[in-house]
């Protein structure tokens, strides 16, 4: 009669440890985050991604860079998940509120009052972001000045090309000829870079892009640049 209790006893917490288990599962996975929402205001990361594993480490990066690395932990009593970066300082606003809606996890907590909603989708690869699109050689094809072509009086003799390295140094080759080089930024957010010249008599420019594997389009938006648009395309080699 005691061995058949301790087994029914057995099969019950059994029986109530499965759904915490398969909650757990379901956090496991690669994912990409399609939303953040901190109050009222969109703070989409641009491909930002987190890669959670069975053994209670992760990763996360944005596009094909890694930027953290550390351990995670989930409740399933209360479906919270908590995760420290092993080199980042310690994370004070506590774990965060896991649901499930199809497919998508939603991460919630409060940050300083305010209500963070993050939805992250299931992805099989790292996705890519304008920076890793942009690294490379481009050719000017067109500029425009308020919607009219200035290309001729801008690079008549079409010396002008853009070199963006992957160790964040830029080479400008400008109509006269000269290589002029600097810094190149990226914005987490948005799809926006600024180039930072190393020439001490150049202020730095921002500019909104468009970019993919053939093509760069950049719309200016800093004061010095605004109602500027360059077109170039894709080289492999000078």
């Amino acid at each position: 009669m005691k061995k058949e209790l301790n087994y029914l006893l057995g099969c019950i917490l059994l029986l109530l440890s499965i759904p915490a288990q398969a909650q757990k599962e379901k956090v496991l996975g690669f994912w990409a985050v399609e939303n953040v929402m901190v109050g009222e205001e969109n703070m989409t990361p641009v491909a930002k991604w987190f890669k959670i594993n069975q053994d209670g480490t992760y990763q996360a990066g944005n596009g094909w860079l890694q930027n953290g690395e550390g351990h995670w932990d989930f409740d399933a009593e209360t479906n919270k998940y908590a995760a420290q970066d092993n080199l980042d300082v310690a994370d004070d606003f506590g774990a965060f509120d896991v649901s499930f809606t199809g497919e998508k996890m939603i991460f919630e907590r409060e940050e300083e009052g305010m209500h963070v909603k993050v939805m992250l989708v299931p992805i099989e690869k790292l996705p890519m972001s304008p920076a890793d699109y942009l690294e490379g050689i481009w050719d000017l094809v067109e500029i425009t000045e308020n919607e009219q072509s200035i290309l001729n009086e801008f690079d008549g003799e079409g010396k002008h090309k853009l070199f963006i390295r992957w160790d964040r140094i830029y080479i400008n080759f400008s109509p006269e000829g000269k290589r002029l080089s600097g810094y190149w930024h990226i914005n987490g957010h948005r799809p926006e870079i600024t180039l930072l010249p190393h020439q001490g008599d150049q202020g730095p420019e921002s500019w909104k892009i468009e970019v993919d594997e053939k093509k760069l389009v950049m719309t200016g938006i800093s004061d010095s640049n605004r109602g500027i648009q360059r077109k170039y395309q894709r080289l492999k080699s000078f």
